[in-house]
């Protein structure tokens, strides 16, 4: 085993086990139960035997109580049996739950640049997958490894008694048993770290199919897309298999070796009787127990066959736990209520990754409180960079963006997000109550608001139509719902949270003539009481706006009315011009 390999093992159990502090208590007396198991079984067979041997010396049996002894040692492996597998487990599905709860608030961190370098199946897998395999190491592997040392111990220590060289067999013993998983260690390490990155990948194809149903389906490509999925499928098993492959031979090696160090203490102990230096009693406890002394060793080892998946595990777990935020929440509490919403973007640039190319580039512009603008521009010009910066789902590389001339950076993320509402393009809806999925900017708002939100949205009477109303189940992503009714619960959404500043990409661009009209009348009711931005490609949006920010490359290139910069010419005609003939057409 190669240092590196070794400090990294080394750390990851010192990381898993610094997350059981809180369940010292339940893992201790776990442990206490499975020594008090093991030598419960030990003790009844070494009992048994050793009376067998009194018998056909024609000994008594009378002077001591055997039968209760055998009684209670039956009855202790039963009692530390239930206690021992309920502690280890209750600590170590806690410990689970504790990790799936830690991994999800990290992640929320994380995003959305997290999302941009791994697939949504690696993340899955990683908060669900990943964390169960840490079962085994919680409930089968901490408290059992102290138990099986104790048991050990306590062999070796009383074969001592009987003649130090059973003691040192016992010993030499099991430093070979242990040794066979260390040969090992490093082929089952890249082994287990390999099938859990496969297992991500297969099921990202996966899930990627099934979020895209609809599109194989109507494009045809059904068989094409089950031979990619199968190909990732071979992949995992191809690593299974030879996961499976390495943990048979682990397994015949420790069979053998616990096969073998048996027969030698045996053999040692019939040596030791024929010459006088151990009785006949004493040679039938050794004879018989030493098979069962090393069970536990054996099944640790055993246990420890997986180390590489529960290592690989916990590797991919502790990699996003101890990731950095992407948005460090280091600002101080603000008073938002006392915060005038002007916006302020200051010669802002940034890229996706700390060696990409700059989405933005030195852009500067200024939105006065209760204003209405749109950003325009061409796809990929950067309209929605600006809105993910105002809101600091990513962070800028150079400049600065302030709202009331507070730089955003300096405000708890969560006072920021308190002063912006947003309605996007792809709107999410949650599997729960429209009620419910209007009602999350605001837990507690009371049912008129909710309905007064929903008829400022012009969703109000389509909700009415269903047959439980406010009370219908949205389903998962709101798939019962047409895009353009998510869109306008969104708006309700936005508008029921009442924050100064509202963000609207592309909101209403699932919407028919008609609800468009009457969505732009709302927009013009909240008029001089929000700031509000627009990003839009749709003439009718960009007409209520009182002034329009041209993006072109990442770059601010005119600013101004619609008159003004229709007058002024330049680019901004040409997109205008651009809609009006694909309109004419």
């Amino acid at each position: 085993m190669d240092e590196s390999s070794l400090n990294t093992r080394i750390k990851s159990v010192s990381y898993m086990l610094g997350q059981m502090k809180p369940y010292r208590r339940q893992i201790f007396l776990s442990i206490i139960a499975g020594i008090l198991k093991e030598a419960c079984i030990i003790s009844a067979v070494g009992i048994c035997a050793y009376m067998a041997a009194e018998a056909i010396k024609g000994g008594s049996l009378s002077g001591r109580p055997w039968l209760w002894i055998l009684a209670a040692c039956v009855a202790g492996r039963c009692a530390a049996t239930f206690f021992e597998s309920y502690l280890s487990h209750d600590a170590a599905y806690h410990a689970l739950v504790d990790y799936r709860v830690k991994l999800y608030d990290k992640f929320e961190t994380l995003c959305p640049d997290i999302l941009l370098k791994e697939r949504s199946g690696q993340i899955a897998t990683t908060l669900m997958n990943d964390v169960e395999i840490l079962e085994w190491f919680y409930g089968h592997t901490v408290g059992f490894t102290v138990v099986v040392a104790a048991i050990c111990t306590g062999i070796t220590v009383f074969l001592g008694t009987l003649h130090w060289s059973l003691a040192l067999a016992m010993l030499m013993c099991t430093v070979v048993m242990l040794c066979v998983p260390f040969l090992m260690k490093n082929k089952a390490d890249k082994q287990g770290a390999l099938i859990r990155d496969r297992l991500g990948e297969a099921n990202a194809v996966t899930l990627e199919g099934i979020n895209g149903m609809n599109e194989i389906l109507t494009l045809n490509w059904q068989e094409r897309y089950k031979k990619k999925n199968r190909h990732f499928m071979d992949l995992l098993n191809d690593a299974q298999a030879e996961y499976a492959k390495r943990m048979g031979t682990e397994g015949g090696l420790l069979q053998a070796s616990a096969g073998l160090s048996a027969v030698i203490i045996n053999l040692l102990s019939i040596w030791l009787t024929l010459n006088g230096k151990l009785q006949v009693e004493w040679f039938a406890v050794v004879g018989t127990t030493a098979w069962l002394a090393f069970n536990p060793l054996l099944e640790l080892c055993g246990i420890a066959r997986n180390f590489g998946l529960i290592f690989g595990a916990s590797e991919r777990i502790s990699g996003i736990l101890q990731a950095k935020p992407i948005v460090p929440d280091s600002g101080e509490k603000t008073d938002t209520e006392n915060l005038r919403p002007d916006i302020r973007f200051n010669h802002v640039s940034v890229g996706y990754g700390e060696n990409e190319t700059n989405v933005i580039n030195d852009v500067s512009f200024h939105i006065e409180a209760g204003e209405i603008v749109a950003i325009v521009g061409e796809s990929g010009a950067g309209k929605t960079t600006c809105a993910n910066l105002l809101a600091r789902l990513w962070d800028v590389r150079d400049g600065s963006i302030s709202i009331g001339s507070m730089d955003i950076r300096r405000m708890k993320l969560s006072d920021l997000h308190s002063m912006i509402s947003a309605v996007l393009q792809d709107v999410y809806l949650f599997n729960t109550t429209i009620r419910d999925n209007i009602a999350l900017g605001k837990l507690d708002a009371s049912f008129e608001e909710i309905v007064s939100a929903a008829k400022i949205a012009r969703i109000h009477e389509f909700i009415l139509s269903l047959p439980d109303g406010y009370d219908t189940v949205a389903g998962e992503r709101g798939v019962q719902i047409s895009g353009g009714q998510r869109q306008r619960i969104a708006i309700a959404r936005a508008v029921l949270k009442d924050s100064p500043i509202l963000i609207m990409d592309e909101a209403v661009s699932n919407l028919d003539t008609k609800t468009e009209k009457e969505i732009q009348d709302t927009i013009r009711s909240l008029a001089h009481k929000k700031t509000i931005i627009m990003i839009a490609h749709r003439l009718s949006t960009i007409l209520e706006a009182d002034r329009i920010i041209v993006l072109h490359n990442g770059r601010v290139i005119q600013e101004g009315t619609h008159d003004a910069l229709i007058a002024q010419g330049g680019y901004y005609k040409k997109l205008i011009n651009a809609q009006l003939e694909e309109k004419s057409v």
